[in-house]
């Protein structure tokens, strides 16, 4: 049966984010559905990796832990959607089921979503990847990771089927808040000017404590209270409209010019913002305080979603090497010069293993070019950045980046250190050649 609204909130916006403020929420029984955004590429193909030298491993290594955690809120009826399942959804979902068990919510049902590692459907096609203009079997044998992103559809099913902890790999971070409104609330997913409010309300929710007012701190222009602490934020959705707030007494604040900048956050085209699930036009939406905390949000449409999927190529690229040391005092710039020219002239022996260079003296030019207002700084970083073709290229890099201590005088805090490079490349494919399927183990 529908509800007349849909109460979401925020589980997490990343990787290990803090789950003090999702318990909150839950334990004040704010909200039926936390959202849980976890994967970004740089930890997807870590869990590859990990998956490669142990098939039991490769998933979001907080899953038990957030099963264990939330166990009474889930018998108490609270559903976990999240992206835990890393590069192995299968084995993530046999982890939760167990650690729910060994919390006492036996019965609960966990929902797997399976289907978005696309690597042998792109073995298959061979398509080209528009940003190296190759073809992807040319590249295959440097290919970690290929990852459709997916929408609400098989989340929705799972849903239907009772699961109270959803997971997969690359679940669009939108379209978890999107399964979740529109199946407590009847809407069908073909309904795109629905999909495209609560892909809003998504987008909006797995930016986690950026919401409250993470990173909007300017002071003494903007304030933000109790930033220390910031709790996360929920959303109340109903037909045309949701209403953002968060619980009293936890830091941060809903503010519509808070709202506003997170609207526009990761925002190429606000007409046509596209995701597996809808093209949503937010370029006329409505926002309004309505109260203490309490932002009201309308005016979201939408038309039908893309006939493909964007795929996320994650590639070995070579090695890296870091190396940085620290300048102060008078005279601390033109040291730093000195430095970045020794490093120049030690690397051009190697000049053919290094892809990439470059070295920036942060606190003088490192954002914004040469040149800086109101005299040298007290401080300056000499840091270079290498991308070598071989390891030993890069860590002779990373070692000259220490023997700076025997260079300009007064140098101190060096660090240097090697470390694989990896590319990300995207690639579209047709909806059709990316098959899902879902199942459900039991606590």
């Amino acid at each position: 049966m529908s509800k007349r609204s849909a109460r979401i909130g925020t589980g997490s916006a990343h990787t290990y984010d803090r789950l003090p403020p999702a318990v909150a929420l839950a334990d004040a029984s704010a909200v039926d559905h936390l959202v849980f955004d976890r994967v970004g590429e740089g930890s997807l193909i870590k869990w590859q990796l990990d998956r490669d030298a142990d098939p039991a491993r490769g998933y979001d290594g907080q899953t038990e832990e957030v099963a264990r955690t939330f166990a009474r809120h889930v018998a108490a009826g609270l559903t976990l959607i999240g992206s835990f399942g890393g590069a192995n959804p299968e084995a993530a979902g046999v982890a939760a089921a167990k650690a729910f068990a060994e919390a006492g919510a036996t019965g609960t049902k966990v929902g797997i979503v399976v289907g978005d590692d696309v690597r042998r459907t792109l073995t298959d096609l061979d398509p080209v990847l528009p940003e190296l203009g190759r073809h992807f079997n040319e590249v295959a044998d440097d290919v970690i990771t290929a990852n459709a992103y997916i929408g609400a559809e098989p989340i929705v099913d799972l849903l239907d089927q009772g699961a109270r902890m959803i997971l997969g790999g690359r679940l669009c971070d939108a379209s978890l808040a999107v399964a979740a409104a529109c199946h407590d609330l009847g809407w069908a997913l073909d309904d795109w000017d629905a999909v495209a409010m609560t892909t809003l309300v998504g987008h909006l929710l797995t930016g986690g404590s950026g919401l409250t007012g993470g990173g909007f701190a300017d002071p003494p222009v903007r304030v933000v209270p109790g930033l220390h602490d910031l709790g996360f934020g929920m959303a109340e959705v109903e037909p045309g409209r949701f209403t953002l707030s968060k619980l009293a007494g936890t830091g941060g604040m809903i503010r519509t010019d808070v709202v506003k900048s997170r609207i526009a956050y990761e925002i190429t085209d606000p007409a046509r913002y596209l995701t597996p699930d809808v093209a949503a036009d937010l370029s006329q939406v409505r926002v309004a305080q309505v109260g203490d905390d309490r932002v009201e949000v309308s005016g979201i449409t939408g038309a039908a979603r893309p006939d493909t999927l964007r795929v996320l190529v994650g590639m070995r690229y070579g090695w890296k090497a870091v190396a940085q040391i620290t300048y102060g005092g008078p005279g601390c710039v033109d040291r730093a010069r000195l430095a970045e020219e020794v490093l120049r002239k030690r690397m051009e022996p190697m000049a053919s293993e290094v892809e990439e260079f470059r070295c920036d003296l942060v606190g003088c030019n490192a954002l914004f070019g040469d040149g800086y207002a109101g005299g040298p700084p007290a401080e300056v970083t000499v840091r270079m950045a290498a991308r070598c073709t071989t390891q030993e290229a890069a860590a002779q890099l990373a070692e000259y980046g220490t023997y700076l201590y025997w260079g300009p005088a007064g140098g101190g805090a060096m660090e240097g250190r090697v470390e694989p490079a990896v590319h990300i490349t995207d690639v579209l494919l047709p909806r059709a050649s990316v098959p899902l399927s879902v199942e459900v183990v039991t606590a």
